[in-house]
């Protein structure tokens, strides 16, 4: 299937109004990512902290969620396992960009779906991109299905 079919009729690259929220405690990385998704058409919502992620991600049902792990207080697994297993927000796409590789275990370990994409820190652009869209190419399909 053409890319384009699962974004709608856009250049290749476009993230078409998608809705991403961009989760980490770093500013300078909420400011990079959200800077790269809105040049490349994304709405974002910015979240520093897990508690925050959360609430966001119920009030504003973005079609997809950058998280960082590591973070203070509520940290970026508890978040993905609260985000799992909660029935409002358990269906968005999560992908994980962490400067810690070796917690990529610990997502797996949990009792909840897996994230659907990991990336390691420092990210190049063009690859968070691409990713994003595989992520949101899979949910359109996911989504088509259910409604055939």
């Amino acid at each position: 299937m053409d890319d384009r079919a699962l974004l709608g009729d856009v250049p290749l690259g476009k993230l078409n109004g998608a809705k991403v929220l961009v989760v980490d405690d770093e500013e300078e990385i909420r400011t990079f990512l959200t800077t790269l998704f809105e040049d490349e058409g994304a709405m974002v919502f910015e979240a520093a902290d897990g508690v925050e992620a959360l609430e966001v991600a119920e009030r504003k049902d973005p079609d997809l969620i950058t998280l960082d792990l590591s973070m203070p207080g509520k940290d970026g697994v508890d978040t993905f396992c609260e985000l799992r297993q909660n029935p409002a927000t358990q269906e968005i796409p999560v992908c994980i960009i962490t400067g810690h590789p070796e917690f990529r275990t610990v997502i797996y370990d949990r009792p909840v779906s897996p994230p659907e994409g990991f990336i390691d820190k420092p990210c190049q652009p063009d690859h968070v991109v691409d990713t994003a869209r595989r992520i949101l190419g899979l949910r359109k399909r996911k989504q088509a299905r259910t409604t055939e």
